[in-house]
């Protein structure tokens, strides 16, 4: 050992063990938990790039705070893949009172954050071994993929119509996957790869990857017939484990053992940190003993914030053995510069972009806190977007400046600046959070959660103000990315060896704590299966009578309600009058929160009678709340025929 490695172990051992295993755990817990706000792929890019910088920042190595944000935007990039995984329906198979039920439940948890995290850590890997202008020539057809992606957006945004065609289509024919932007992907990197020949092996792997998750999803789901959570949630995990299996291929080839540990880390430990993170909130969920005063008050944000906390631990282990272990900086063979400023570009301006946006449209739409009405001639959204381009601009004009070194309040040190793009980009979710749930915020669960936010938040800020790292000098000879000392070990397969008992003894508590199933509960397997009774949902139904009560008796008719429903697979309900009139372009439905909702004039956003109305299966009978609530009642309808 070097006497390098052996001042950095010592070091490190003293000092940066607990601290970036702590920080790395802290920033994950609220970026998860932000992540539960907007959801989806772009939700998770933010926790992605917290947890590369925090990791950075905790390292004690000089050679990593330089890469800071480069390492953020690839953790960016890794976290994303996953986003379009489901697994609502898994939570709800751990509350119910069969163990095989549970049981599997709490495996398809370990089985998806696996995937997550598994993805993750290969990217960040890339992240700390690869040269400087091999991760320019992959930002390229990244960037050109995401281009491809916004132009797509652009038309869906304005032409709503064909946003409507498409997602029907989807549910209809692609299990609601994510074969759109996987075919994105592909065209682009085929594109990039033919006009430019020196990042064709960049521009490959992204094709590669394209490619697999039309292979894994193909094989696994649409003629494979396999599906986690059925019948009406995504099943694009076969195109995730396509990805994965990509990545891992890559690393093998490259003889990155380094990069390839701290995927393994991220496959067990996102695996482990899922089902123990539903684990860890199930005696709220199920109000037992000491928590049935809470009322079930934010049980799924605890979740989340665990899920985060046990990931990011997960994944800090793996990035201190490597600093640990010294290995070798990545070579540094072009400038900095430009790689630095477009990651970020992409952590302050686009990641914000592509989470708030969604928040101007809650305060238009689902809680008309502004009106639909144009202001000034123009349109509420209008003025909102003007705002988001001004500071847009402004960012773009400090990043200019900062390229031509006129940018006096950018910090000197690498630490300073890492540690300025990674507080801004909390800070910014946090009030954004805030902001996007504020007309709302009538319950005290909301008030909870933003306090639960704010902590955290301050927590992580006090940890990386309180650091004063001295910039050393970048160490000459350590551990290259491909000695066989990076491979994962004894220990890595003990952890293997240990995952069927975690599961099946957390498996085992959850049952102990509850007195059958907990309300909401469901099974996958048996005649009893909730997807079973749930797809009779997509029918023909013709109206009974309406009920004063959730499975009552219909007692008569109601002129407001349809005589006819046809609910159908692309999530489109067409609704036949009293008077033979058919409605085919109002009314969808959607599954949320493992319930099924008729959204009442869901296509005419201000519509003065739209609203989500539960679906419920009682003896064969489909029971729907009348959307005037001050009448009450239910809409009783008999399948067609029967």
């Amino acid at each position: 050992m070097s006497s390098f490695e052996s001042k950095l172990g010592a070091r490190d051992k003293s000092i940066s063990g607990a601290y970036l295993c702590l920080l790395a755990a802290i920033v994950m817990a609220y970026g998860w938990g932000y992540r539960g706000v907007v959801g989806h792929e772009g939700g998770a890019m933010a926790p992605g790039a917290m947890l590369g910088l925090a990791l950075c920042l905790g390292s004690g190595r000089a050679d990593w705070r330089r890469r800071a944000a480069v390492v953020g935007l690839c953790g960016a990039v890794g976290w994303a893949w996953g986003g379009s995984l489901s697994y609502m329906e898994q939570t709800a198979y751990t509350v119910t009172d069969s163990f095989p039920d549970v049981l599997y439940g709490y495996t398809m948890l370990f089985f998806l954050g696996g995937l997550w995290a598994g993805i993750g850590g290969a990217i960040l890997g890339l992240a700390f071994t690869l040269p400087r202008s091999a991760l320019e020539r992959l930002a390229g057809p990244l960037a050109a993929i995401s281009s491809a992606f916004l132009l797509t957006y652009l038309y869906h945004f304005m032409n709503p119509e064909a946003r409507d065609l498409f997602e029907r289509y989807t549910a209809e024919h692609f299990h609601d996957a994510d074969w759109l932007p996987a075919s994105i992907v592909i065209v682009a990197s085929a594109l990039y790869w033919a006009v430019r020949p020196k990042e064709r092996e960049e521009a490959a792997l992204f094709l590669a990857c394209g490619v697999a998750w039309w292979v894994g999803y193909l094989g696994f789901t649409k003629f494979g017939g396999l599906s986690l959570g059925p019948p009406y949630r995504s099943e694009g995990w076969g195109g995730v484990v396509g990805i994965l299996a990509v990545l891992l291929l890559y690393l093998i080839r490259q003889r990155n053992r380094a990069a390839l540990m701290l995927c393994l880390y991220g496959v067990v430990g996102g695996g482990l940190a899922f089902a123990l993170a539903v684990f860890v909130r199930h005696p709220i969920r199920v109000s037992w003993g000491p928590f049935e005063a809470w009322g079930g008050a934010m049980q799924w944000k605890i979740a989340e914030e665990s899920f985060g906390l046990f990931m990011g631990f997960a994944i800090a282990l793996g990035a201190l053995r490597l600093a640990r272990g010294g290995l070798a900086p990545a070579t540094e063979d072009t400038s900095r510069v430009r790689l630095d400023l477009f990651a970020v570009f992409v952590i302050l301006v686009a990641i914000p972009w592509i989470n708030l946006r969604r928040a101007p449209m809650a305060w238009i739409e689902r809680y008309q806190a502004v009106t639909h009405e144009p202001v000034a001639g123009l349109a509420p959204w209008v003025w909102f977007l003007l705002v988001g381009l001004t500071l847009s601009t402004l960012a773009l004009y400090a990043l200019a400046r900062y390229a031509r070194g006129k940018l006096p309040i950018a910090p000197d040190s690498a630490y300073g600046k890492g540690a300025a793009v990674l507080l801004l980009l909390v800070w910014v979710t946090v009030v954004g959070a805030f902001v996007a749930h504020l007309p709302g915020a009538r319950g005290h669960v909301l008030s909870l959660e933003d306090i639960s936010f704010v902590a955290l938040a301050a927590i992580l800020t006090v940890m990386v103000l309180s650091r004063c790292p001295r910039e050393e000098e970048t160490p000459a000879a350590c551990t290259p990315y491909s000695d066989p000392k990076w491979n994962v070990g004894r220990g890595h397969a003990l952890t293997w060896v240990c995952v069927p008992l975690v599961l099946i003894a957390i498996t085992s508590l959850s049952m102990a704590m509850q007195e059958g199933a907990a309300s909401g509960a469901r099974k996958r397997f048996g005649s009893e299966a909730y997807w079973r009774l749930i797809s009779q949902i997509v029918n023909r139904w013709e109206l009974l009578g309406v009920a004063r009560e959730m499975g009552g008796e219909p007692e008569g008719t109601e002129e407001d309600a349809p005589a006819r429903l046809e609910i159908r697979q692309d999530r489109s309900v067409m609704a036949t009058l009293a008077n033979g009139a058919q409605v085919d372009e109002s009314h969808t439905w959607q599954h949320m929160d493992s319930l099924v909702w008729l959204e009442w004039h869901g296509r005419e956003p201000s519509h003065p009678d739209r609203a989500s109305l539960p679906m419920t299966l009682r003896e064969g009978r489909l029971y729907i709340p009348t959307p005037e609530k001050e009448r009450g009642g239910y809409w009783v309808y008999g399948m067609e025929g029967n």
